[in-house]
């Protein structure tokens, strides 16, 4: 699955890349820059919409993104009256989902970001999980789907879609997760990004 995401994300960001050659580069300029600018706070609110699932634990699910696998969802704890979301070694999808889709509690990830540019460049930067989700979500308003592409008992694949319909652009990022970083809350993901990715190439 991967690979055919890749695949399809290299196409339409080449289609995109010969129509507007000169936006493209600006645009995944100005993504690294602004990034590297960022000092928003990653303070997503609560949902509202929780569902009980299991015993104390409830999901949030704002629907899907392209196919069902993919979705904007999270997984809370209900805790002494506060709402926490999930990061737990024995709830490993659920808790990769809630950290991506912004709801990363006290954990203190670093991610090494590869962002796949224009003429098959690279940029490399190593930044903290939240400064990246806050700089999408918070500041530029993309909205976090995640879908999970494989999980075993030692790391998993997840797929990151931040997607902006009023603005006409996705990010797709791929990320490799070790799974004995859930529990300490600390740690390296690794992640390979293709940024502004017109939506109207990959929407039904």
């Amino acid at each position: 699955m991967r690979k055919t995401i890749i695949t399809i994300l290299v196409l339409f960001t080449a289609i995109a890349a010969i129509a507007q050659e000169a936006d493209k580069v600006a645009l995944e300029r100005f993504f690294m820059d602004r990034l590297a600018l960022c000092k928003t706070d990653l303070a997503r609110p609560v949902p509202e919409n929780m569902q009980r699932i299991g015993k104390n634990l409830y999901v949030s699910d704002n629907g899907s993104y392209e196919v069902e696998s993919v979705r904007e969802v999270s997984f809370f704890r209900r805790i002494k009256g506060e709402w926490i979301p999930v990061r737990e070694r024995e709830f490993p999808r659920e808790s990769i989902i809630t950290l991506l889709s912004g709801y990363t509690g006290d954990s203190r990830y670093t991610v090494y970001f590869r962002q796949h540019r224009y003429g098959y460049a690279m940029e490399e930067v190593e930044v903290p999980l939240n400064k990246l989700l806050a700089f999408c979500i918070i500041d530029c308003g993309f909205v976090p789907y995640v879908g999970i592409e494989s999980i075993d008992d030692k790391q998993a694949l997840a797929t990151l879609f931040l997607v902006n319909r009023e603005l006409g652009y996705s990010h797709t990022m791929l990320f490799t997760i070790n799974l004995d970083m859930i529990d300490s809350g600390e740690g390296m993901f690794d992640a390979e990004a293709y940024t502004f990715t017109p939506i109207y190439n990959l929407a039904k």
